[in-house]
């Protein structure tokens, strides 16, 4: 049987849904805009012949919310079993903190690499309804099997976010970059080897 990977990665929540609308009035449409190609675009196929990847969509990316994730999340669990990786990213990531924080998960979980994730509101990323427990009791419980990434540069989620969590979460493995952004690049060579090494 295959090695189970889960990789959920973005969605942007606002505070409400005249926020939405604001985004909305501004967005610039852009129809011939080249979409740039990312590494999470080839996630399932870079992993493909060793794993069983799971990358369900999400509704509603740019307006996200927490309970419609939930129920979405929960269609996937079925099919998982024992020792089930998690790589989520960005907003997905904090979804994972106010999941794990709040609800039993039925399964061992192998690992979990978390990226690029928000602890609080900035200009950026607001948090909406994924806000969560800043205690993070339950969440602590699994540390020792969790991978930090950021990166000092993040220009969507500062790097005191990455602090807020390492001083609570201080029994994980935590892997800082000087000049990735937000993690949008086409590659990611460091997150498909730490999968392939766990």
């Amino acid at each position: 049987m295959k090695q189970q990977v889960v990789f959920i990665n973005w969605g942007d929540s606002k505070e409400n849904y005249k926020d939405f609308n604001d985004y909305l009035e501004k967005f610039e449409y852009k129809p011939f805009e080249e979409k740039k190609i990312k590494w999470r675009h080839s996630f399932k196929e870079t992993l493909w012949n060793n794993f069983e990847v799971f990358t369900p969509e999400m509704p509603n990316s740019d307006f996200a919310d927490y309970e419609e994730r939930k129920i979405m999340f929960k269609k996937v669990i079925p099919f998982l079993s024992d020792n089930v990786m998690l790589v989520w990213h960005s907003m997905w990531a904090t979804f994972l903190s106010k999941y794990l924080n709040e609800n039993n998960f039925q399964f061992k979980i192998k690992h979990i690499f978390l990226i690029a994730w928000a602890f609080k509101n900035s200009e950026m990323e607001i948090l909406g309804n994924f806000s969560f427990d800043k205690k993070l009791t339950n969440l602590k419980k699994y540390e020792n099997i969790i991978t930090l990434y950021h990166s000092k540069d993040d220009p969507v989620v500062p790097y005191s976010d990455f602090e807020d969590f390492w001083n609570i979460l201080t029994g994980s493995e935590q892997k800082i970059f000087e000049d990735r952004g937000h993690f949008i690049d086409e590659t990611f060579p460091e997150i498909f080897e730490d999968i392939k090494n766990i």
